[in-house]
């Protein structure tokens, strides 16, 4: 296991691909789930989010940088989970 620098590339691959989990993940919660199911669905999906941010992270074998991948993982797929619970919660107002 080497201590080297990953490419630039590779460091923004896992990152995004977290997010592109929580795209999915906040896609399928808000047309398949209806009343309040939709913001527990939401709380499993950051779940999951994390789970695999810890896996892509650590298949990585490198240990410079993990907390920086792993805190913009996290806090990326917060944004966007995060941002889906507002506009339902605003959605749901709305309706009534």
């Amino acid at each position: 296991m080497t201590d080297a620098p990953m490419t630039v590339g590779r460091t923004w691959t896992g990152i995004v691909s977290v997010w592109g989990v929580a795209v999915l993940a906040v896609v399928c919660v808000t047309v398949f789930a209806t009343g309040d199911s939709r913001f527990t669905l939401l709380w499993l999906a950051l779940a999951a989010c994390s789970l695999v941010t810890f896996v892509i992270q650590l298949s990585t074998h490198r240990k410079v940088g993990f907390i920086d991948r792993v805190g913009a993982s996290i806090v990326g797929a917060l944004v966007i989970i995060g941002g889906t619970g507002v506009y339902l919660s605003l959605a749901a107002l709305l309706e009534r």
